[in-house]
């Protein structure tokens, strides 16, 4: 973790949909706490699908075979949404 946070905001698909405080990163990924934005909600279901099959079966050591396919189908469909962070202090663009 960081510091000192970053504050960030998140664009998918060209749309502002919400706002990121950034307390650690890791090559192309970041980690922080999301506040969305009511742009957000179209977006919503889909991430919501998503992490609920990422819990689904966090009492086994493994995802089974009908949610692992699933999850597949759901992290192909966000890989198709362009996600951009603007960093609000230096006005940086990163995907």
């Amino acid at each position: 973790m960081r510091n000192h946070p970053i504050h960030a905001e998140l664009f998918l698909d060209g749309r502002l949909v919400g706002n990121v405080t950034i307390k650690g990163e890791d090559n192309s990924w970041h980690f922080g706490e999301f506040e969305p934005r009511p742009e957000f909600e179209r977006y919503a279901p889909l991430f919501g699908r998503w992490s609920l099959l990422m819990h689904a079966d966090e009492d086994s050591d493994r995802l089974t075979d009908a949610a692992a396919d699933e999850l597949r189908e759901i992290e192909l469909e966000i890989d198709r949404v362009r996600a951009r962070l603007r960093m609000v202090d230096s006005g940086e663009w990163r995907d």
